[in-house]
C-alpha cells in the first residue's frame, strides 16, 4: 500500500476550487451564501473538517436557534457523508475516518453551505487528509452561471416533507435547487446570488397595499452578502464585492418577481413600476458583467409577472443596445404530481422540471453550452 501521511491546510486556492462567492478571513474561508463552498481532489483515504460558527452560536436572546443555523453538507465522490448544523463557535467532523483496510482512492470532495446568508454564516477552518501527497483544486470548468433570485434559487423547504412547515435553514438545501441542478447538468461552475422573500419592487407582503421596500435584491447585488447576524463581529454587508477582479459568469439567470407578486396583484400601476425597476435591475447587472449573456427566468410559483418580465427584456434591449438577454417560462409548480415543500414552495420534483427547462433552453442559445 502506498505510504500515507497527514496533510493539513487551510482552503485556499492553492488546494481548493472556491465555488460561488466567498473569501479567506484568517484561518478560515468565509460561506454565506447559498451553495458557496470549495471543491478539491486527494488521493488517499482520512478526510477531517472544522467549521467556525457565527454570532447564532453565541447569542442566547438573538436568533432562533432551531431555525437559524447554517446548514452545510460535505459530498465525497458525489456522496453526502455528511449534512448538518453549525450549533458551536468551533465543531471538527470527521467526515471519512482512518481504516486500515481501506484502499487509497482519488477522491472528489465538495463543500458546501447549503443554507441561505441572511441567517446565519459559517466558516470552513483547517481540513485534513490522509494523503499520498498534497490535495489539489480542481479544474475550472469552462461555463460559469451566476444565479440571483429568492427563496426558489436557495431552495427553501425543499427537504420538508409538506407545506404545512414553516421555514428553518435545517430544511433548506440549495443542491436540490433548480438553480445548482442546472449547473450540474450543464457541469458548469456557478454562483447563488438569493435571498428568501426578496424582490425588485416589494419582498413578500401579507398587504398588497403595504410594500415591503426593506427587502430589495438590488442593495445586495454588489455586496458579498447581508446576514442578520456577525461573524467575527463582522458585519458582511460592509464588504463589496470585487466585480474587477473576481471571475466573470458567462451566464446570469435571474429568478426574480415571485415576491413581487405579493404586492402587484395585477395592478396596472404596480405593474408599471415592477416594470420600471426590473429594466433598472437589469442594467445593475449588466454594467458589473458587461460580457455576460442575461436570462430572465420566471414562473415556477406563479407565472402572473411573465409578461411584464417579457416587456422588460425587450425595453433593456431597446435601451442599452445589448442583445444577448432572453426570457424562459418555467412550468409552475404542479401540486397534484409533486406536492410541495415548506410554505407551499416547490418541491424536488418541481425544481427538476424547472432545471430540464432551463438547461435545454440554454443550450438552445448556442455557444459554449450548444449540444
Amino acid at each position: 500500500m502506498e505510504t500515507l501521511k497527514e496533510y493539513a491546510f487551510l482552503p485556499t486556492e492553492k488546494y481548493v476550487k472556491p465555488l460561488g462567492r466567498s473569501f479567506m478571513l484568517e484561518d478560515c474561508r468565509v460561506l454565506s451564501l447559498s451553495g458557496s463552498g470549495v471543491e478539491f481532489s486527494y488521493f488517499g483515504t482520512k478526510l477531517e473538517v472544522l467549521f467556525y460558527g457565527d454570532s447564532t452560536t453565541k447569542e442566547t436572546d438573538g436568533p432562533l436557534p432551531w431555525r437559524d443555523f447554517a446548514r452545510v453538507a460535505v459530498i465525497v465522490d458525489d456522496i453526502k457523508l455528511l449534512d448538518t448544523m453549525i450549533k458551536k463557535p468551533v465543531e471538527r467532523f470527521v467526515v471519512r475516518g482512518e481504516d486500515p483496510s481501506e484502499a487509497p482512492a482519488e477522491h472528489t470532495v465538495r463543500i458546501l453551505k447549503l443554507s441561505e446568508p441572511r441567517m446565519s454564516t459559517a466558516g470552513l477552518g483547517e481540513i485534513k487528509v490522509l494523503a499520498g501527497g498534497e490535495p489539489k483544486p480542481t479544474a475550472l470548468s469552462d461555463k460559469y452561471i451566476e444565479f440571483i433570485g429568492d427563496s426558489i434559487t436557495c431552495g427553501y423547504g425543499v427537504d420538508a416533507p409538506s407545506e404545512w412547515y414553516p421555514f428553518s435553514t435545517d430544511t433548506e438545501n440549495v443542491t436540490e435547487a433548480f438553480s445548482y441542478l442546472t449547473a450540474k447538468k450543464l457541469g458548469a461552475d456557478y454562483s447563488m446570488v438569493s435571498y428568501s422573500g426578496h424582490g425588485l419592487i416589494s419582498g413578500y407582503t401579507a398587504d398588497p397595499d403595504v410594500p415591503k421596500i426593506e427587502e430589495l435584491v438590488q442593495p445586495y447585488y454588489e455586496i458579498f452578502a447581508y446576514s442578520y447576524n456577525t461573524f467575527r463581529g463582522m458585519r458582511l454587508e460592509e464588504r463589496k464585492w470585487d466585480f474587477s477582479s473576481e471571475r466573470k459568469p458567462d451566464t446570469i439567470v435571474i429568478n426574480l418577481g415571485t415576491n413581487d407578486d405579493s404586492y402587484v396583484q395585477g395592478d396596472e400601476n404596480k405593474k408599471a413600476a415592477f416594470l420600471e425597476d426590473y429594466v433598472e435591475f437589469l442594467e445593475q447587472v449588466h454594467e458589473a458583467n458587461p460580457d455576460s449573456r442575461i436570462i430572465v427566468a420566471f414562473g415556477l410559483m406563479g407565472d402572473a409577472l411573465f409578461d411584464t418580465e417579457n416587456e422588460a427584456v425587450s425595453e433593456f434591449k431597446e435601451k442599452s443596445g445589448f442583445g444577448d438577454v432572453h426570457i424562459c417560462r418555467l412550468t409552475p409548480q404542479n401540486f397534484e404530481k409533486n406536492g410541495y415543500g415548506a410554505d407551499w414552495h416547490p418541491a424536488k420534483a418541481s425544481h427538476e422540471t424547472a432545471a430540464d427547462e432551463l438547461s435545454a433552453f440554454i443550450k438552445s442559445l448556442g455557444g459554449r453550452y450548444a449540444l
